[in-house]
């Protein structure tokens, strides 16, 4: 006996009325008419058999024999299925590649207000969990042991994934032996962590799709009742992206294998900038563009100067440090205590 080739399972394993009459009438061995459309159905089912030697009678497949055969049809819908289920996220990524090449991209949902910080935790893990490429984090206040040490486990399996993990700190940070060891083992791990001597957000984005980030009243002044916004907004995410990379760029690495820089303590307890510093706030500003690769032009653009006035702002700087060549004007800064300065 042949295989039947049934394609797609009948939408119910129980015969109708009318195929059941037909398949007792088979059973009796009556004559059926061969363009009946229930007996058709039969025979596509692989539930009845023209009998070769009688014509018009036909035989009943044997009954383990239909099992299988429908068997067999349902499996092949339920694979075809789960292939096609396997197949959407990367069908919607290709979709909203699209969207972005035409700068059309709607939010999938507004902006959420987390009331309490163990929402805001729950929030964050899951968001970091699923990232693909980037995660992008400032934290311009002290971060306690309890949770530098809790959140290892998560930043660090990211990195291990091959996520790129960027992290701002105050300066002030160098001197936490708990985030010093945190950083030692991040940075070990792949990421990538620097130190800014100034105020900014305080803000996580992941992939450039979620973004949290503190509240404020309207006076400007964080909210110290909410615990966080949350977004999906791409705009807002890439605004804060963007904001990132801004602080990023005038912000000194923070390698914990080399020797760390730590301020040193003046009466009042409290590191201190030097009191008369050589560079002015513009310079400062060149020679962290100069140390990330821009070329005077971009850097004048960054700060709405001429290329002509960055450049006079380098020969003035190395005039005034006694430096012949910008390699040692570098390399003076990467090793100066004025790069912690705003």
């Amino acid at each position: 006996m042949a295989d039947q080739d049934i394609s797609t399972p009948p939408n119910t394993s129980r015969l109708t009325a009318e195929e059941l009459e037909t398949y007792r009438r088979a059973l009796r061995g009556e004559e059926l008419d061969p363009a009946d459309a229930t007996l058709a159905e039969l025979i596509r089912r692989g539930i009845l058999l023209p009998n070769t030697h009688e014509v018009g009678t036909y035989v009943p497949t044997p009954y383990p024999y239909v099992e299988s055969q429908l068997t067999a049809a349902v499996q092949r819908v339920l694979a075809q299925a789960t292939e096609a289920l396997a197949g959407i996220p990367a069908h919607v990524r290709e979709l909203e590649a699209e969207q972005q090449r035409y700068n059309h991209c709607p939010s999938p949902v507004g902006t959420l207000l987390l009331n309490s910080v163990p929402t805001v935790n729950a929030e964050t893990i899951r968001t970091v969990q699923t990232a693909e490429f980037e995660i992008l984090t400032s934290q311009p206040g002290h971060r306690r042991p309890k949770i530098l040490k809790g959140a290892l486990p998560r930043d660090l399996e990211a990195a291990k994934r091959g996520v790129k993990v960027r992290t701002l700190y105050k300066t002030s940070g160098r001197m936490n032996a708990t985030q010093r060891e945190w950083v030692a083992t991040m940075t070990r791990a792949g990421a990538q962590v620097r130190t800014l001597n100034e105020d900014f957000l305080r803000l996580i984005v992941v992939d450039r799709k979620h973004a949290f980030f503190e509240v404020f009243d309207d006076d400007g002044q964080v909210n110290q009742q909410a615990a966080a916004w949350y977004t999906q907004d791409r705009a807002v995410c890439a605004l804060l992206a963007a904001h990132f990379r801004l602080q990023w760029e005038r912000a000194d690495p923070w390698v914990p294998e080399a020797n760390d820089w730590v301020p040193e303590e003046r009466d009042g307890g409290e590191p201190q900038p030097e009191d008369h510093p050589v560079t002015s706030k513009m310079q400062r500003t060149i020679l962290r563009g100069i140390v990330a690769g821009k070329n005077h032009k971009v850097i004048g653009k960054g700060l709405d100067v001429s290329e002509r006035t960055v450049t006079a702002q380098v020969a003035k700087l190395r005039n005034a440090l006694g430096f012949e060549t910008v390699m040692q004007l570098t390399h003076w800064w990467a090793t100066s205590p004025e790069r912690l300065l705003p």
